[in-house]
This record gives C-alpha cells, structure tokens and sequence, in this order.
C-alpha cells in the first residue's frame, strides 16, 4: 500500500502531496478541482512503462476522438499545459520503498535518419518541395523502481499516428480504474468467472444482497454473443444485473475490481452514484472487507455529504479506523489538499463543518 503520493505538473496539480495514507481513501472538494485527476495520477504511476495509457483516462472521460492531433492529448496531462515542464508521479510505500515516474516532452529536429525509440534506426524520404527536415515529438517515462532500478518508455508519433515502446521494469502492483462515464460489462464478467472458479462467489453474493435481498444467485450468459452477468431474484428467469439499476452494475463493478486486484488499487471515481443512502454505511462496510480480505488499497471520490457521514460511521464501528479522507481546496493557483483523520472527521460532522 502506498503510505504517502507526490503529484507534480499533472493537470490542475503544480505540487500536491498527500501522506499518511490508509486502506481506504475518500478525496472531497468542488467541481473543477481535480478529484478525477487525482486518480488519473495514480493511474499513471501504477503504469510506470505504458504510455498508451494517456489515451485511455481521456476515454474513461467519455473523450475517444483527437483526430490526428497528438498534442491536444500531451498538452493536457501537464499543469498550466506548459510540456517545458516535467510532471513527476512519486510514492512511497508501506515498507518504506519509493517509486517515480518522471514524464517529458520533447520536440527536435530530425532529418534523413529517426532514431526510433526502440534504439532501431528507420530511413525517411523526402521528396520535391518538403524539407529535409521535420519535428520529431516524443513523451519520455523515466521509471525508477524500489530497487533503483531505471527504466525508459516511449510514445512518439509516426506517420500512421502515435506509438509506444514499453520498457521491461520489475513487476508492479495491479490497478483498476471505475470511471463514471464508461461501463464494461464483458470484464465483470470475467472476473466473476475467475472467482467463481475459485469457488467464492458466495463473498460477492453476500455483498451483492445490501442493494437486492431477493439475488438468489448469479451466472454468467452470453447475449449477443457477449457475455454478461445476470442474477436470480425469484421472477422465473435471470436478470442481467445492469437491468436491476445503475447501483447494482456500479457495486458489482467495485467488489469485482477489488477481488482482481490483490495487493493492488482500485480507484473509484464518484464512488455513490447510484447507491440509496439508506444502504451506504452497509456499503462502506462490504468494500472495507473486500479491500482487507484482497489486501487492495482505494482511492476514491465524492460529492456527498451522506456518503462522507456513511463512510466515518462504518470505519469507526470497526476495530481499526483504516479510512481517511481528503478535501481538495484551491487556494489562488495551487490545490492543497487537507487531511481529516477520525479525530477531526467526528469533529467536522459534529458542527455541520462543509466537506464536500
């Protein structure tokens, strides 16, 4: 798990940095103050040799077309959209070992020979009216790992568009993004078929009972030929579970992601939508056992005061406080971010003190 995470020149963030970090972590603030970019940044770092994955939290933001213009993609991941600038993505974990990411743009003069950026050098030719020479653009990661050890990726754009040389590094740990914009049913799916395999969906069941008593079970069908999950709840058939609500695809999502990521992350951007808030507390509980049980850590937004309240009420009925929450605040051109502990939480629902 990560104990503390560096945030430099991503997005909104020209330095933000948030310690002490627990098992689950809520992120608060207003709109427009980077509580998804915030994931995004971990996103990255928990892909330190893949560049490719600048394209998909721009989808998970419902974005999916540049056309062929490369820049409008690079030009966003840095603070201020200033690529002079190096964005540099650091954790430090609970055994004390430190990971980075540094992420540069460079943009050169290239002729005749391109050195390609997996050290192959491949012929350019020019003919009649263009020049000899061309601007070559490239984002460089720069990865150093627990054991010092260094790696580089490329992304850069050819002709036919952008490609990526991915560096081989140490193994690190997994990561799953749940956006607010895109769904993929096919994946739960898949999940729910390794764990069923493994004989516990029984856990995912139980957790799955909170929104609907009446589930009986849960299989996996194809429609359309795709897969789905679908449950039983008594009606003389299986219902795809997207059919039973918005709360229940989002849930499933959530305990499915956690079960896939073992001594991983999983990130949950707006994590209450769709969920009553008569069921949160019990909710929050059901995460904070899967999270223990796989040994994941979360990161995740909201925009409510109940959920922030369902959060505190589960965590403190536990034998261990694991929960923190932070709230991005803008103060003139940076955003800080300000801790809440047990101790100043219980204090701030006390008096009513605005969170969100």
């Amino acid at each position: 798990m990560f104990n503390s995470l560096r945030i430099k020149n991503f997005r909104c963030f020209q330095d933000i940095n948030l310690t002490s970090l627990k098992r689950i972590n809520l992120i608060a603030g207003k709109n427009n103050v980077g509580k998804t970019a915030l994931l995004e940044a971990i996103f990255l770092h928990l892909g330190p040799n893949n560049p490719d994955l600048l394209f998909k939290i721009d989808f998970f933001r419902g974005i999916t077309s540049f056309a062929l213009d490369i820049d409008s993609i690079w030009e966003s991941i840095y603070f201020g959209e200033d690529k002079k600038e190096e964005i540099k993505l650091t954790s430090i974990d609970d055994q004390k070992a430190q990971r980075s990411v540094i992420i540069r743009f460079i943009e050169s003069d290239e002729s005749q020979e391109l050195q390609s950026a997996n050290g192959n050098s491949s012929s350019i030719k020019m003919s009649g009216s263009q020049a000899t020479t061309f601007r070559q653009k490239e984002l460089i990661y720069e990865y150093e790992g627990r054991k010092s050890q260094k790696a580089i990726s490329r992304m850069w754009v050819a002709s036919d568009g952008p490609k990526v040389n991915m560096a081989k590094i140490e193994r690190v740990p997994p990561g799953i993004f749940i956006s607010t914009m895109k769904r993929f049913p096919e994946e739960d799916a898949e999940r729910f078929s390794r764990i069923e395999r493994a004989g516990q969906e029984e856990k995912i069941l139980a957790t799955m009972k909170i929104l609907e008593p009446r589930l009986r079970r849960m299989a996996v069908l194809v429609m359309g030929g795709k897969p789905i999950i679908a449950g039983d709840i008594g009606v003389g058939h299986l219902v795809p579970i997207p059919l039973m609500g918005e709360g229940m695809g989002r849930l499933l999502s959530i305990v499915l992601a956690i079960a896939h990521a073992p001594k991983g992350f999983v990130l949950i951007d707006e994590i209450e939508n769709g969920l009553h808030h008569t069921v949160r507390v019990d909710v929050w509980r059901a995460i904070a056992d899967a999270a223990r049980r796989s040994n994941t850590q979360i990161f995740a937004t909201t925009h409510s005061w109940e959920c922030i309240q369902a959060a505190h009420q589960a965590f403190k009925s536990n034998k261990k406080y694991n929960f923190k929450m932070y709230r991005l605040d803008r103060i003139e051109d940076n955003i800080k971010a300000i801790a809440y502990d047990q101790k100043t939480l219980e204090a701030a629902i006390a008096t009513e003190l605005e969170l969100r």
